[in-house]
């Protein structure tokens, strides 16, 4: 699975029905039992692990300041603020800053379906 803001009520920011001078953006669906979440700093150049790697969680990075780059496999993804994106964890992974300002991310772990 790649990043989870493929579908239109997940790329916009909206005004929910009887909100005022609100403008909210659903980051992510049901992805499984969530175990832990971090915040991360990524300095500019900074990131990892040097070598990607695997373990049994999936993740949910969500950045919420400057961006990243997210390598699963041979693949990259470059997720920039207010954006989020699902990682399979027995995919080799890792996160990289990919710009010119520390990049925030908040980080969920989630359990993997069936396990």
């Amino acid at each position: 699975m790649s990043g989870l803001s493929k579908e239109k009520d997940i790329q916009e920011f909206m005004t929910p029905p009887n909100h005022k001078r609100f403008s909210a953006k659903k980051l992510f669906d049901e992805s499984g039992k969530i175990k832990w979440g971090a915040i991360a700093y990524i300095e500019k150049g900074g990131g990892g692990p040097q070598g990607n790697h695997t373990h049994s969680d999936n993740h949910i990075f969500i950045v919420t300041d400057g961006e990243v780059k997210v390598v699963m496999g041979d693949k990259e993804f470059i997720v920039r603020k207010n954006e989020s994106f699902f990682v399979d964890g027995m995919i080799p992974h890792s996160i990289w800053n990919n710009g010119g300002q520390t990049a925030v991310v908040i980080k969920i772990s989630v359990e993997r379906e069936g396990v």
